[in-house]
């Protein structure tokens, strides 16, 4: 009966609720409550019999709600959290609906033990056992959370807006800098494209530096590449000695600190993402001027993400790695 969570009986027109006593058409499918089904005295969804179709063909193909994965409720699909539990909404996540996350009866404690047993949103962190999204039940003095709760004195759902796409493993991340004052969090896509990630994500003062400082780590790897013909099978000659001594020290020394670099902004990525977040939703939040509505549609603008900046910093690292090459076969 858990489908039927969030989906609307034909005869009463409620939504169907977690404990409802559901009976369904044994022709088409449609659900009732027992209680409406009696007393319409059989299936009244003639439409859906005329058709030959069953209700399931019609349920999956006739919207776009994105079921909640902690408490099943069907949200239109322009929400970005559960209207029933407030867990942030995935699009194309899995469709099992969950218990919900209730905090233990035997505990009200709600600020958690510090040692990664909170439970944002349902999902469990670690500690003492599986949270709400493994299936099982909140564990005892975990947090819980919803788009109301506050980190550093900004909403969750403000965070979830300005994010915008993929919201909740940086909501988990936030709330942890903002409650446990931590700052290292795993990024794989910063790690990976360091530069690239962070004009991805709009942070372009990070990027340019980052940018600039792994073109630099990687000039003697590019004119290695450019003097060996290994580039398009194509040598060009700068008269440059790689194979001097110092050459080969400044190549292995800019091959691990770029390897550094990448260490360091696949840790650090969330936490400063965090920073300019907290920063510019406040910064947007102090406009009196602005309503409910108009700081919802400015929040993913200045957030969320940029292909156009994303495309830019191919082009300008480039440009500063053509550059770099032609200043030192200037300078040599």
């Amino acid at each position: 009966m858990a489908n039927y969570i969030g989906k609307k009986c034909i005869s009463c027109g409620e939504l169907f609720n977690q404990g409802d006593d559901i009976v369904v058409c044994p022709e088409c499918g449609t659900p009732y409550h027992r209680e409406c089904y009696l007393k319409e005295g059989s299936c009244i969804n003639t439409e859906l019999h005329d058709s030959g179709m069953s209700w399931g063909e019609t349920a999956q193909s006739g919207d776009e709600s994105i079921r909640c994965i902690r408490c099943g409720f069907e949200n239109a699909s322009d929400k970005i959290f559960c209207e029933q539990c407030g867990t942030p909404l995935i699009k194309g996540q899995e469709t099992e609906s969950r218990p919900f996350n209730e905090p233990d009866s035997e505990s009200e404690n709600t600020e958690g033990d510090g040692e990664g047993t909170f439970n944002p949103f349902g999902a469990s962190t670690g500690g003492r056992g599986q949270g709400a999204a493994g299936g099982f039940g909140p564990i005892p003095g975990q947090m819980v959370f919803d788009k109301n709760s506050e980190v550093d004195g900004i909403k969750l759902e403000d965070y979830a807006r300005y994010v915008r796409t993929n919201p909740l493993p940086f909501l988990s991340s936030f709330i942890r800098f903002g409650k446990f004052g931590r700052k290292i969090s795993l990024n794989i896509p910063a790690f990976l494209f360091p530069h690239i990630y962070f004009f991805f994500r709009k942070m372009m003062l990070v990027g340019t530096i980052l940018l600039v400082v792994n073109a630099v780590f990687n000039l003697p790897v590019m004119i290695d590449t450019l003097q060996s013909g290994r580039y398009m099978n194509y040598t060009i000659d700068l008269g440059i000695d790689t194979s001097s001594k110092l050459f080969k020290e400044l190549y292995t020394a800019g091959f691990y600190l770029s390897f550094a670099l990448q260490f360091v902004a696949g840790f650090l990525a969330n936490y400063i993402y965090y920073k300019k977040a907290k920063k510019d939703i406040t910064k947007l939040r102090s406009d009196e001027t602005l309503t409910e509505e108009q700081v919802a549609e400015r929040l993913p603008m200045i957030g969320g993400t940029s292909m156009g900046a994303l495309i830019f910093s191919f082009v300008l690292y480039t440009a500063v790695l053509i550059g770099g090459v032609f200043l030192v076969y200037q300078l040599k």
